[in-house]
């Protein structure tokens, strides 16, 4: 998927993209893959009560557990921008990713 990021970026497109670090190797590659670009790193979070409750609600593709396996994974920075998942809708939290 790097490759295709970069790939996009080189070709002089936009790319937005929304990254579930799996394990501690994954933001490392994503910073590696994308020097010279310009990146605004932003992180959303939210208590792990909070995750979990809406992978809950969740339907489609739920794998009960990732929210707890996946939890922190990813979140050592540095970040442009980190949110309140927890306390800002989805539109509040786009809009001031927007404003980056």
């Amino acid at each position: 998927m790097r490759a295709a990021v970069v790939a996009l970026l080189d070709a002089g497109n936009n790319v937005i993209l929304d990254e579930m670090p799996v394990d501690a190797t994954i933001m490392p590659a994503w910073r590696k893959a994308l020097t010279g670009y310009d990146v605004r790193w932003v992180a959303l979070q939210a208590p792990l009560e909070v995750i979990e409750e809406r992978e809950l609600e969740r339907h489609h593709g739920r794998h009960l557990g990732n929210a707890r396996g996946h939890y922190g994974h990813g979140m050592d920075g540095p970040f442009d921008l980190v949110l309140d998942a927890a306390n800002l809708t989805p539109t509040e939290r786009a809009t001031t990713i927007a404003t980056l």
